[in-house]
């Protein structure tokens, strides 16, 4: 079925204003994937914004969240489904490009049940589990426990929910669109989706501590800040306090052996498929370079400091646009990203004995 014109123009159009790091890999996507990828990116930054607006009542969220669960497989009853998000997000005060994004829920689904049926039963499933999943986050809210992560293994389930789930999306598309992606590479591929999926997401966290705080949420697991002797309150208080550098790190460590996972991930992409290749390298590449930046500033939590320049996005573009199908160079980009994060964690280490 083909697509609508007008739908499928205002949806490649909002993606950039939502997530410029993913546009950007989405855009280099031939067709379908380019569509089926970038509007299942939109359902899923509508279910996360419907989990993130915590200025909407806990209830209403949770239901919601259930809702799509419940609805999303049905070709019928899909527009009150849309109509009911767009009530929730109707009061204009919401505003930025997330809530402008749900008072269009109805363009998004109705492009999505203009894909071809086997795309939507690639995603059904991922998209299920993620609305599931970020209900039960939000009745964590309700029940007053507030969302804050302990150790490694919270934010390992709460990131699986939004991130992994989109691992195991994506391997289901590229299966149905690639015959290069053969039983086997499936297999390979599904074994270390949900990692690919977390390292990116921590990353993602590191950049956002500061507003999420600003909306009672602290996804950095408790256990970094007791190491480190400080409190997040404080840290915030005091951006510059080094303590700040070793709760990163430490955060920083874990997530480079997803890193190193989604690395795989991406090399296990047969070589003639370098749009999926791209599309899964370049966020990697710019993941590590995060990770650096985070932890050679003192004030570590700042989206504006951690934010990779317009320049260096051109330059890690070009580097591994060139080298895409080389499995060799691409290891040694990770290696060398990598090599910095490592230089910096045992900097930030040494600080902390120091004191």
């Amino acid at each position: 079925m083909r697509l609508t014109p007008e739908n499928q123009a205002w949806c490649r159009e909002v993606l950039p204003a939502v997530s410029r790091t993913f546009a950007l890999g989405i855009e280099l996507l031939r067709e379908p994937l380019r569509d089926e990828i970038g509007v299942a990116y939109l359902i899923c930054r509508i279910l996360d914004t419907i989990e993130d607006t915590t200025s909407l009542p806990a209830e209403s969220r949770a239901a919601m969240l259930d809702n799509f669960a419940a609805t999303i497989g049905d070709p019928h009853n899909w527009p009150m489904l849309a109509a009911d998000v767009e009530k929730l997000f109707a009061d204009p005060d919401l505003d930025g490009q997330d809530h402008e994004l749900c008072r269009h829920t109805s363009r998004v689904l109705k492009t999505w049940y203009e894909f071809r049926p086997g795309a939507r039963q690639a995603m059904h499933t991922s998209i299920v589990e993620m609305a599931n999943g970020m209900a039960e986050t939000v009745r964590r809210e309700m029940r007053g426990e507030g969302l804050r992560l302990d150790d490694e293994e919270d934010l390992k389930r709460y990131c699986y929910y939004v991130a992994g789930t989109v691992g195991k999306l994506l391997c289901n598309e590229w299966a149905l669109d690639r015959s290069s992606i053969t039983p086997d590479i499936k297999a390979r591929l599904d074994e270390r989706a949900i990692n690919f999926g977390l390292g990116l997401q921590v990353t993602n966290i590191i950049k956002g501590v500061t507003d999420d705080i600003a909306r009672g949420v602290a996804y950095v697991p408790n256990k970094l800040f007791v190491a480190a002797g400080i409190d997040l309150q404080t840290l915030l208080d005091n951006p510059s306090d080094p303590r700040g550098r070793e709760v990163v790190a430490g955060l920083a460590e874990m997530t480079l052996l997803w890193l190193d996972e989604a690395l795989e991930y991406t090399l296990t992409i047969p070589a003639v498929e370098r749009d999926i290749r791209l599309f899964c390298a370049l966020p990697l590449v710019f993941a590590v370079r995060t990770l650096a930046r985070a932890l050679k500033t003192t004030d570590v939590f700042s989206e504006e400091v951690l934010k990779i320049t317009r320049e260096e996005v051109k330059a890690i573009h070009a580097e591994v646009d060139a080298n895409i199908a080389n499995d060799e160079v691409l290891r040694r980009i990770h290696q060398r990203e990598r090599a910095e994060v490592v230089e910096q964690i045992t900097a930030a280490k040494a600080a902390a004995e120091r004191e």
